[in-house]
């Protein structure tokens, strides 16, 4: 029985801080980035291309206005995903409204008696290629796949699916397993 939704914005609006902050030429410690780095949420993402040093690394050098030595694909990716944010900060938090209005409780009436999972949580993360990925009962969604129409700002898609419809649709299969 589901008894609980939780929407994790926190490493979102750590990020947010970052990329307003790294786009006036302001300073962020390379502690903040290891914090960050540390979360659970973060932990899909990391493999032998991509690690938490990784992420580390390209924040510290995003920063400090230096190159990437010898990134790989996903931090070649990485690097320009959060530089695209501080380009564009308006195009940033146009992609942070619907995550916070994001509402799956339409979700309680379905599972109420259909599922194994008490807890749900959605967390956005930084990510690099993937869309999402699964663990245990927390769906977590790379930000950096919301996608705005910049000829009609209410149109929001995930892989060219409706945001609210991707996220249900991916909820559904967390509380489907």
């Amino acid at each position: 029985m589901l008894k609980s939704i939780k929407i994790n914005y926190e490493i979102i609006e750590l990020m947010q801080y970052f990329w307003e902050t790294s786009s006036s030429k302001g300073k962020v410690a390379d502690s903040y980035f290891v914090e960050i780095s540390q979360k659970d949420e973060m932990k899909p993402l990391y493999a032998e291309d991509f690690s938490a040093e990784s992420f580390r690394s390209v924040l510290s050098a995003i920063m400090n206005r230096e190159r990437l030595n010898n990134p790989s694909k996903k931090d070649s990716r990485f690097w320009n995903n959060n530089l695209w944010m501080m380009e564009d900060l308006d195009n940033m938090r146009a992609m942070l409204k619907p995550i916070k209005l994001l509402n799956l409780d339409v979700l309680y009436d379905e599972f109420k008696e259909n599922t194994q999972i008490e807890n749900l949580e959605v967390a956005f993360v930084p990510g690099h290629f993937d869309t999402y990925y699964v663990e245990d009962n927390v769906l977590i969604v790379n930000f950096f796949k919301v996608m705005i129409d910049y000829m009609n700002p209410e149109i929001i898609k995930i892989d060219g699916i409706d945001f609210n419809e991707f996220m249900l649709e991916k909820a559904r299969e967390v509380l489907s397993k």
